[in-house]
């Protein structure tokens, strides 16, 4: 029997990755398959992502798809699976493409070479963007409206929220020109909000301004969101931990924590003040039970323009804590969880707070006896949370704060 050929047609198109307006490669890119199939020109490598370029100054077709599928909504986030087939997309890259890339975590962007434009024209630092996106990723507008009335033929791209990672629904928003990222909860507490709040008032006793990003609760429509500013000027890009380490072979002798940390000396900082800063997040996500803290939800942060690593990133994102993904709260097992870096396989949390030893000179452990009660405060403003399980939580909070000070000691 002949065999028939298969003939697969690319839609090419050229772009060039962008860094502000600094051009650092070009390549084609296959429209129908959302991934690079040849660098055509390397001219800036040195101001691409952090992670991108190897050892000997190149970056590969490997690394830029891989930087690539990174950037876009991941499909695992709850309702995405719907919002693209009513927006008749196959992916979430197809979000990523039809808004150049842009994020409003760094400076990247994706310049299309059949109709170049400027950083300046495009960026969503400085200009307006449509919250259409926003809306059908959040689920609701400020209207109360449902995903169902809206009209989605008629759906603006121009959005930092097609590159906006994480699996909770959540959209970036301007609000009264500052760009504010509105997150939700999950299941019938819809606790995360409150939690972001509650964690807030824990760092602001263990941290100085500047070190945590503050949270405060925002209402849009029917439903209550947790709020933040953007955390970085527009000068600046988040770099996650993940990409210090990625890329950069571990040695034998030096553990998981070690190697960060001697990762983030290699770009600059100082090694005493990253574990002081480390111990402070990780000693917050003990006493409020952050199960949630991972690789790409801390890190460094550098200029774009002197491509400098200038300090450790605020500490964010600590709504998945408190407990908040059990139902009931009455058997011990509802309590356990794993604390994720910096162990293959995770830890348990007092394990992970005993890593930093000798670095909690900061720590007034009389700052916080009365944050048990910040917490009964901020948990009862939800009318969804019942009274027993505020308790229940912030008798968890006290035996925490305990413990902690005990292994501070």
């Amino acid at each position: 029997m002949r065999m028939r050929k298969v003939v697969v047609l690319m839609e090419l198109v050229r772009y060039t990755l962008m860094n502000k307006n600094t051009p650092v490669l070009s390549f084609e890119y296959d429209m129908q398959s959302h991934q690079a199939v040849r660098i055509t020109d390397s001219r800036n490598v040195e101001a691409a992502p952090f992670g991108m370029v190897d050892r000997h100054g190149r970056v590969s077709k490997k690394e830029l798809n891989y930087w690539w599928h990174h950037r876009a909504i991941p499909a695992s986030r709850t309702q995405i699976k719907l919002l693209l087939e009513n927006l008749k997309l196959e992916s979430t890259l197809e979000l990523a493409e039809k808004s150049f890339g842009l994020s409003l975590s760094d400076c990247y962007w994706l310049n299309d070479e059949r109709d170049p434009k400027n950083w300046d024209v495009v960026n969503f630092f400085d200009n307006d963007f449509s919250d259409d996106l926003g809306f059908l990723t959040l689920g609701q507008d400020s209207a109360g409206s449902s995903l169902n009335a809206f009209d989605y033929g008629s759906v603006n791209f121009s959005s930092p929220n097609g590159t906006l990672g994480g699996d909770l629904l959540k959209k970036w928003k301007i609000v009264r020109g500052q760009r504010v990222l509105l997150k939700s909860g999950l299941g019938a507490f819809n606790q995360e909000p409150y939690n972001e709040l509650a964690a807030t008032e824990l760092h602001r006793r263990l941290m100085e301004p500047g070190e945590f990003v503050p949270y405060w609760l925002f209402e849009d429509g029917r439903r209550v969101y947790s709020a933040c500013a953007n955390l970085l000027g527009p000068d600046e890009e988040l770099i996650p931990a993940w990409d210090v380490i990625r890329g950069a072979k571990q040695p034998n002798n030096l553990s998981d924590l070690q190697f960060y940390v001697k990762r983030c000396t290699d770009v600059g900082l100082d090694g005493h003040v990253v574990m002081t800063k480390l111990a402070k997040m990780f000693a917050g996500d003990f006493v409020v039970a952050n199960r949630d803290r991972h690789y790409r939800n801390f890190g460094i942060i550098r200029n774009v323009e002197t491509l400098k690593v200038t300090r450790v990133a605020p500490v964010f994102d600590t709504g998945s804590c408190l407990w908040s993904d059990a139902e009931f709260l009455d058997v011990p097992a509802d309590f356990l969880y794993m604390a994720k870096p910096f162990k293959m396989g995770g830890m348990r949390p007092e394990e992970q707070v005993k890593l930093f030893e000798g670095y909690f000179d900061w720590l007034d452990i009389e700052a916080i006896a009365d944050y048990p009660e910040t917490v009964r405060a901020v948990l009862g403003c939800s009318p969804n949370i019942p009274e027993r399980r505020i308790a229940t939580i912030v008798a968890e909070v006290k035996k925490r704060i305990d413990v902690l000070g005990h292994i501070a000691r």
